[in-house]
Order: structure tokens, then sequence, then C-alpha cells
């Protein structure tokens, strides 16, 4: 148990400066092939206070950090472009989904009326059949069938005499209008 109370169990050494050297370049005096350009370093001291066991030591490191070039620009630019786009894609898809919701409902309502319209047409044609007709003239006004007393007929196939009332017999080219008047008058 001795050996935990001890500083043994931390190493300190990690919070010490710590200096990185460079290895030195060697100057080429032609390169064969084209180099590239490395991109520039910027180097920067950090200074941390740090606070162990009660003591303070200040721990100073160096943090290098890249410049970024024109490619690294452009493709952040590229990907900024494209996560918009998509983001616009999905705007897109969501206000296409409405409307497709919106013609849904009004497709269901014109089903609905069209329904509505064959019902209304089969009432329609059951008011006015012809059982429903003699079943209302008879009971609602009041009418009754003919009987067939009360039924005369015209024979107009023995010639141009009329009879009226009163077994009167009218004959003769003369009365032609007057017998057509009659007749128009009998029937309307």
């Amino acid at each position: 148990m001795a050996a935990y109370r001890s500083s043994a169990a931390y190493d300190l050494s990690l919070f010490e400066p710590q200096v990185i050297e460079q290895p030195k370049r060697t100057q080429k005096t032609a390169p064969a092939k084209p180099v590239k350009k490395a991109m520039p370093k910027v180097q920067q001291k950090i200074t941390t206070a740090v606070e162990v066991n009660g003591m303070s030591q200040t721990v100073e490191r160096k943090a290098t950090s890249v410049k970024v070039n024109k490619l690294a620009k452009q493709l952040i630019v590229c990907f900024v472009a494209g996560c918009l786009s998509f983001l616009g894609l999905l705007v897109m898809d969501s206000k296409i989904n409405a409307l497709d919701k919106q013609i849904a409902s009004v497709e269901s309502k014109i089903d609905i009326q069209e329904g509505e319209a064959v019902r209304l047409n089969a009432e329609l044609s059951s008011k006015i059949s012809s059982d429903k007709i003699e079943s209302y003239a008879e009971n609602v006004l009041g009418m009754v069938k003919a009987e067939s007393y009360q039924i005369s007929y015209i024979d107009l196939s023995e010639g141009d005499e009329i009879v009226v009332s009163g077994d009167r017999t009218v004959g003769g080219q003369e009365d032609i209008s007057n017998k057509i008047k009659q007749l128009f008058a009998y029937i309307f």
C-alpha cells in the first residue's frame, strides 16, 4: 500500500517542457523530379499551468499549425456547396411530399363527390319512374285512370263524313276546313 502514496505512481516528466529538434536540411543542386511544395508550418509556444499534489508547474510546448492552401479552400467550398445542395434537395422533397398529400386529399374529395352524384342520379331516376308518377297522381293529386266508357275513338277510314254530337252528320267538300278545325279542337 505504501507504493501508492509515493509520487512514483505519477510520471511528471510528461509535463516538463520538451524541445523537438528539426532535422537540418541539405541543399540539393538540381532536383531530377519536380518537388511538391509542402505546406508552410507555423510554430507557436503554448504555456500551460499545471497543479499536481499542491505543486504548481508551468509547462511549455510547441504547437504547429498548417496554413491552408488554395486547393484545400476549394475543397472546403465544394463541400459546403454540396451540403447546401443536399439541404436544398431535402427541402424540395418535403415540399413535394406536402403537395402530394394535398393532391391525394383533393382526389379523395373528388371520389366522394362522384359517389354522391351517382347516388343523386339514382334517387332522381327512382322519383321519375312511371310507378312513382302513377302513385303520386292517384294519392296526392286524386287522379283516376280513365274507364272504357269514357274513351271515344275516331274512325277516319270510311270517308269524309264526320259525326258530331247529337248524331248529326256534316258532309260535303265545303266543310273540309270546318272538319279539320273540329278534329284539332277535339284532339287538343
